[in-house]
């Protein structure tokens, strides 16, 4: 039988601090962490499921149950080897991916259940009825993974396992994660990443039970419940096995075979500490989702926001705050800024095991926003602003069809379209589709620069006195250039040349409407006496 034990065999994908990218065991990324810059692998459902394994060791090594034991090992710099290295030499055997009792993060096999190519582990290979996204492989030749690979897509798996299709002693249920996307704080080094996210104990959105442990230290398989199984605690949910697993290695180690069956159902009501949740007024808390034609960042308010009735930030986030205003007392020592980064995966409507897309969006987290009122104030304001200046360039390419098919449609008697080929065309243009890519930098370096202009409360004079009007510049050149590059497009006839003048007169009205909060009464002409 061989062996790969993710405790030293190397399998996690590092970036060092050098710039160089490898991989290495679990001991290694964690006694190191300080030396790393980041874990990260292409698939960023595995990214995830790496960050709450090691997560999860810490908190089994750490804790820490406060935040002043949280202070003090921050102010270490780097995990203890001594500790770490104790408790994974303890738990070493439990972590052999082809251990014969205790395979890692599986079970032993199962009988009488049907064996699956292991391209079934990763959601996004060709397998059975799952969607061709990246991959072309095909059920009749599997293709043979490495151990590295078959370790970190049993992890992705439990994690984000989709509920669809038969199964026992019930039909397949979501993993944790699959639904709503997880927000992760990200510093210049591993260590500081996984610090910002190791929320102490009384931090946490779920009581730990006396029996709380990780997967690897539990004796016996839980039964799995149709109503749900609560975890036991943070230890528990971070390691979930939302999946009976068995790997089926080939003689030289390679996985080419795997079996497959459902395991523990979460109840509906768990809230995770890295996820934001809306609230619904028959279904409670539930998580919110990527959009696929809509960037996070158009929504960061939202997510900065402390809790209200309707809209829940993550608990990391609350955690973060504490920090900042420790920093600001002169009590810790910490950047005002980090960055942050949300991961996920998009279904298709209707259809929740249809996968459209995969997401891993970071962006800049100055942790003033989860504590400034004013500066977040500030923030919606300005994302008011592009929404609006959206809105009216949409319009604009309504008024935009409507002329092209009707020169004198807005002659009070004239021959209207059918609304239905104006809605056609104007979507032809693609107007919003140009315009949204034009800030994606812009709204990043805005997200980053604005906490520095902000000062005192909304209607002083030097609140955004400089950002702001900066960015509706940056807004509105986008949808002229936007509006500009569909005009150009057109055939150079009379009857397009008058369509596009008239649009841009309902876009410039548009625009105006938009940015009447940013306009500034014209300075007074010097005299002679001034001068």
């Amino acid at each position: 039988m061989p062996s790969f034990n993710l405790v030293d065999e190397p399998w996690i994908p590092c970036e060092l601090s050098g710039g160089h990218h490898e991989e290495q065991g679990l001991r290694f990324v964690l006694c190191e962490a300080h030396g790393i810059r980041s874990v990260w692998d292409p698939s960023p459902l595995v990214t995830v499921a790496l960050q709450r394994l090691l997560l999860a060791v810490l908190h089994r090594c750490f804790g820490p149950p406060d935040l002043p034991a949280w202070q003090a090992l921050w102010e270490e710099g780097r995990f203890d080897r001594t500790r770490v290295d104790a408790y994974l030499d303890r738990w070493r055997h439990r972590f052999d991916l082809f251990d014969a009792k205790w395979p890692g993060y599986q079970v032993r096999p199962l009988h009488e259940v049907v064996v699956h190519p292991a391209a079934q582990l990763s959601m996004e290979a060709a397998s059975g009825h799952n969607p061709t996204l990246f991959d072309h492989s095909v059920d009749a030749a599997p293709r043979a993974l490495l151990p590295a690979e078959a370790a970190r897509y049993v992890l992705a798996r439990q994690a984000y396992s989709i509920g669809f299709g038969k199964s026992a002693p019930f039909y397949f249920q979501d993993g944790p994660l699959t639904r709503g996307y997880s927000v992760l704080a990200h510093g210049p080094n591993l260590f500081e990443t996984l610090m910002l996210n190791l929320l102490p104990s009384g931090r946490w959105t779920m009581e730990s039970r006396d029996n709380d442990a990780p997967a690897w230290e539990q004796e016996q398989l839980r039964r799995p419940e149709k109503t749900g199984t609560p975890p036991r605690g943070r230890l528990d949910y971070l390691t979930w096995q939302s999946r009976r697993l068995h790997l089926i290695p080939e003689p030289d180690g390679t996985v080419r075979h795997c079996q497959v069956l459902q395991n523990l159902k979460l109840p509906d009501d768990t809230v995770d500490p890295f996820k934001t949740y809306r609230k619904d007024a028959t279904r409670g808390w539930r998580p919110r989702l990527f959009e696929p034609a809509r960037s996070l960042w158009r929504d960061s308010h939202i997510l900065f926001e402390e809790a209200r009735t309707e809209d829940k930030r993550p608990a990391v986030f609350d955690f973060l705050a504490e920090l900042e205003q420790r920093r600001r007392r002169g009590l810790m020592r910490i950047q005002p800024v980090y960055r942050f980064a949300a991961y996920g995966f998009a279904t298709d409507r209707g259809k929740a095991a249809s996968v459209i897309m995969w997401r891993e969006e970071r962006l800049p987290l100055a942790l003033a926003y989860l504590t400034e009122r004013a500066l977040l104030d500030g923030l919606r304001a300005a994302l008011a602003t592009a929404e609006h200046v959206a809105t009216a360039l949409h319009r604009s390419g309504q008024a935009l069809a409507r002329f092209l098919l009707a020169p004198a449609a807005a002659e009070p008697r004239a021959h209207k379209p059918d609304p239905a080929d104006v809605r056609r065309l104007a979507q032809s243009f693609g107007l919003r589709e140009r315009f949204w890519p034009m800030l994606e930098g812009p709204a990043r370096r805005f997200l980053a620069d604005l906490p520095a202009d902000v000062r005192g409360p909304p209607g002083d004079e030097e609140y955004g006195a400089t950002e702001l009007p900066c960015w509706a510049e940056t807004v509105t050149n986008a949808a002229r250039g936007a509006f500009a590059a569909v005009a150009q497009q057109l055939d150079i006839s009379a009857r397009s040349l008058k369509a596009v003048v008239a649009a841009e007169r309902v876009l410039g009205r548009g625009l105006a409407r938009a940015l009447e909060p940013y306009r500034v009464a014209p300075k007074p002409a010097l005299t002679e006496a001034d001068a």
